[in-house]
């Protein structure tokens, strides 16, 4: 026992740092006296200490650290020597730069050096890959938890799956355990699917094959690539919950420990856990991880002493599987397992408090922070100070009370500070992980008085010397990062040291390390862009006929780089099973559309049925659409069903507010769901390209509206949006909105079946599906709410700036319109209304056409540059689902932004008609 000096039987008062030692020493003495064994005179050993024999300094230390009055040590330390850092990491970094100076400078071994921390939880994971850079050979002496090891998660998880029944969280993470014995592959795909069908619960248990369609609103096509998927899903799914539904027959109900724990083993070894167990420790000792080994071939027998122990304890009580699964948690939780050190010749790392080293000559403390070395004292607790120290008067003993704990705490600091016996270091970080500020302990202010010119140093500021760099290179993994750091720094205008450039041309000459020069190499030269694809790969991706659609090319003008990854290599978003607003949306159009079709069917008018019929009819076609899912899609989830069917309220006054809008105009609905395609009631637009490649865009027309009057037929292209959805025509004009007016070329250039030529251009118009909130003080009368609600949906788009044509859209306008973007002035005068006229229609159209031909001709010649675009304060990026992919980074001086700038109406239609004029002029001049 190590003290200053020994106390008798009386006169212990427990006030001093050695007080737990003289503690036990007491104690000692007096069952000794008490049982007539004769106590030796204790041994005082000659100071200096023997141990310090080689260091004044240490000596000087260990003499006066709580000594009052104490000596100061006036001369330049060289054995004790104080370091802050910038954070943890580089903390743990500089303290193996100094070991691996000691033992190479100084001769010491790896095992005559110690690395001690008061909070090792903070320091063990980042000292594992520092070290490791460093080749820094390492033994953690601590006692590890097996909660994280896979048997017993696998063990843990399989009971929570009957528990939680069968939630995805208990099923995968048992999967992931990789000793169910089935492949990764196959697990990823199955994990896949039950995501995007939100599988739980007795789906998993009913005995009834999968046949759900990943995605709330299932598709109608059954290929036969999506059907042998589900026999690979259900086949999966079988191989999972086969032993998993045999353990639970063995173990339905009140079950004594002895069944429990028969089944669990015979779980095990149908799944060939045991012999899964012995190939992972083969391949832990063959790659030389005997830590891992030791650690896989303890779990196993300490698993099977839990279950000895539970049917020895339990004996004949029966309990469910809920409270046998807490006992075996709570079992398992109270076993840590004890490793011993896989070399001799490793460096010691350990706690302060727990840490009982062999002699150690030098010696790292970390974290050596105000609170953490030595730690704050804990409160009292449930039992006062006081109540201890009467309670230890009546002779029964408890633990410390916070004196006698402040006490114990200076003791380890004592002993920790006189453990080495030639060199010590303490260091702190200035900030934590999070940036915040800490302080150095009180102990550096004490070795700063006993020590006025002790050795300090930092890494707070960069080094600036050649000696400072030189320190850098002490390994080959950390000195390769430096120097790529350094030849970054240099990149940014910084100085560069000479030392690096030999740095380099070593590494470059050195077998293992070429590879990387050269990556280095190229990674200064690269730039973050996209090379166009040659035109033997355009065609291996988009196939000899391209298909394309006006949405896809609007995608590519917001960013080619998005478009290439999306529609070009196939990249998906990982599906799950979530109500999002695209899905309600498709749902609500889905809906409108199956109501259009019936109107079609029952040879009804939207000017004339009652609303009553048509609440009852949207509920109808509603409920038909999730009967038809069959349990899948969004009738899967009951409250994704009950979430749906409130939607009715909002469809059904879409749907009578559509009929509002028809009733007061003169127009009429001629076609729903017009597709243009090659099986389409409408052939493809084809654009033939200067390469005299040719492009087939393809679309659906939502709602067509047709007026017939003398000079032709007027025609109104609807587009139903169920998010707020703005015509602009700046947006037109730089190709972000190419829907409408090629809906409107399309039916321009084809005519079709109901259509009277000659075709004139009515409008192009978004209708909003929504359910908006009224906002009006006082009280308010269901007319005044109907026409409050008819004006937050006004549709949004571009007529043709005709009076008489506008009155035809809403026959009742008195002044602004409630259902179109017009507004008739006094005199029978267009006021403020979104409209062109019939030239600027043409304008509008050959420009479009233009664009498209543009963006086409770019997409054929290979074109993924990444370059989003940004208007004002929002970018393409904001609704961008690959930006993990392109690694878009304005702060590379070739990533840019294509900016578009907010234009005015009035600007649009000018720079249209010079473009219009240019091109005649081209035409002119070539003719």
């Amino acid at each position: 026992m190590c003290c200053d000096r020994p106390e008798g039987v009386a006169g212990f008062e427990g006030t001093d740092v050695f007080s737990a030692v003289k503690r036990t020493n007491h104690r000692l003495i007096k069952m000794s006296l008490e049982l007539g064994i004769e106590v030796e005179h204790p041994v005082i050993l000659n100071v200096p200490l023997f141990r310090f024999e080689s260091s004044v300094e240490l000596s000087h230390l260990e003499q006066n650290l709580n000594a009052y009055p104490y000596k100061t040590y006036h001369e330049k330390t060289r054995d004790i020597s104080l370091f802050s850092s910038v954070n943890i990491f580089s903390e743990i970094e500089a303290a193996a730069r100094d070991i691996v100076r000691l033992c190479r400078d100084d001769g010491l071994r790896y095992r005559d050096v110690a690395v001690l921390a008061r909070n090792l939880a903070n320091y063990e994971k980042q000292i594992e890959v520092i070290f490791a850079d460093y080749e820094i050979p390492y033994f953690i002496d601590q006692k590890v938890e097996i909660s994280n090891h896979p048997l017993v998660r696998m063990l843990l998880s399989m009971l929570d799956i009957f528990i939680e029944n069968w939630s995805y969280e208990a099923v995968f993470c048992y999967l992931k355990t990789g000793l169910t014995g089935i492949k990764q592959s196959c697990i990823d795909k199955l994990e896949n699917y039950v995501l995007a069908c939100g599988i739980r619960g007795s789906r998993w248990t009913n005995g009834q094959d999968w046949t759900m369609s990943p995605g709330l609103i299932p598709e109608e096509r059954n290929t036969e690539a999506s059907r042998r998927g589900l026999e690979e899903i259900n086949w999966v799914r079988a191989a999972v919950t086969g032993p998993l539904l045999k353990f639970r027959r063995q173990t339905k109900g009140r079950r004594k420990a002895t069944e429990f724990c028969g089944a669990l083993y015979n779980f095990l070894c149908e799944l060939g856990v045991p012999a899964s167990i012995e190939t992972m420790v083969k391949q832990f000792k063959n790659s030389g991880q005997l830590n891992l080994a030791n650690e896989a071939s303890q779990v196993w027998n300490i698993v099977m002493e839990v279950f000895d122990q539970m049917v020895e304890v339990m004996g004949d009580e029966t309990f469910g599987l809920e409270r046998f699964a807490n006992i075996l948690k709570i079992g398992l939780s109270e076993y840590k397992l004890g490793l011993i050190p896989a070399a001799l010749d490793q460096v010691l790392v350990g706690s302060v408090e727990r840490s009982k080293s062999h002699e150690v000559k030098a010696l790292y403390i970390l974290g050596t922070n105000d609170g953490v070395f030595p730690a704050t004292t804990a409160e009292e607790g449930i039992l006062s100070d006081l109540d201890k120290e009467t309670l230890n008067k009546a002779g029964l003993e408890l633990a410390s009370d916070t004196r006698g704990k402040t006490f114990d705490e200076q003791y380890l600091v004592y002993r920790a500070l006189t453990t080495a016996g030639n060199y010590l270091r303490l260091s702190w970080p200035i900030a934590d992980h999070e940036g915040r500020t800490l302080r150095p302990s009180l102990i550096i202010a004490r070795l700063r008085k006993l020590f006025p010119a002790i050795t300090e140093a930092s890494n707070i500021l960069k080094p600036e010397s050649d000696q400072a760099e030189m320190e850098l290179v002490s390994g080959k993994a950390p000195a390769f990062r430096q120097m790529v750091a350094a030849f970054r720094q240099k990149a940014e205008g910084k100085k560069l040291w000479p030392l690096w450039p030999e740095v380099y041309r070593w590494f470059a000459g050195q077998e293992g390390w070429k590879l990387k020069c050269e990556f280095v190499r190229a990674a200064f030269q690269y730039k973050n862009l996209s090379l166009p694809v040659s035109k033997a790969k355009i065609t291996a991706l988009y196939g000899d006929t391209v298909y394309s659609s006006v949405s896809r090319l609007e995608r590519f003008s917001s960013c080619p780089f998005a478009y290439f990854v999306q529609y070009g290599l196939g990249a998906k978003e990982r599906k799950t099973y979530r109500l999002n607003p695209p899905d309600t949306g498709t749902f609500m159009h889905a809906v409108i559309e199956r109501f259009s079709g019936e109107v079609v069917r029952e040879n009804l008018s939207w000017r004339n049925f009652e609303r009553e019929w048509c609440d009852a009819k949207v509920g109808e076609i509603m409920q038909e659409m999730l009967d038809k899912m069959q349990g899948s899609g969004l009738s899967a989830s009951k409250r994704y069903t009950t979430l749906t069917l409130r939607l009715k309220r909002v469809i059904a006054r879409a749907v009578w507010l559509i009929a509002e809008h028809i009733r007061r105009s003169s127009f009429d609905p001629i076609g729903y769901e017009l597709d243009f395609s090659d099986s389409g009631q409408f052939p493809p637009m084809i654009i033939e390209l200067e390469s005299r490649e040719k492009i087939h865009l393809t679309g659906r027309i939502d709602r067509v509206d047709a007026l017939r009057k003398a000079e032709g037929t007027y025609l109104r292209i609807i587009d139903y949006k169920s998010g707020s959805k703005d015509f602009k025509l700046s947006d037109v004009f730089y190709g972000l909105q190419l829907q409408l007016i090629t809906y409107l070329d399309v039916l321009w250039q084809n005519g079709g079946p109901n259509i009277t030529p000659p075709v004139l251009p009515g409008g192009v118009l978004y209708f909003r599906i929504d359910d908006p909130m009224v906002k009006k003080q006082g009280k308010i009368s269901e007319a005044e709410i109907e026409l409050a609600i008819m004006k937050a949906l006004k549709m949004k788009g571009l007529l043709l700036a005709d009076v008489q044509l506008v009155k035809a859209m809403d026959s009742r306008i008195d002044g602004a319109s409630l259902i179109v973007p017009a507004r008739i002035n006094k005199g029978e005068v267009l006021g403020k209304s979104s409209a062109a006229s019939l030239e600027q229609f043409r304008l509008l159209r050959s420009h479009v056409s233009k664009l498209l031909r543009r963006l086409c001709s770019e997409i054929m010649l290979g074109n993924t540059a990444i370059k989003p675009y940004r208007k004002k304060t929002v970018t393409f990026c904001n609704y961008c689902s690959f930006p993990a992919v392109c690694q878009f980074d304005t702060a590379r001086e070739e990533n840019t932004y294509k900016t578009i700038y907010e234009r005015k109406d009035e600007e649009v239609w000018v720079l249209l008609a010079e473009s219009s004029e240019e091109k005649e002029g081209e035409s002119h001049g070539e003719n």
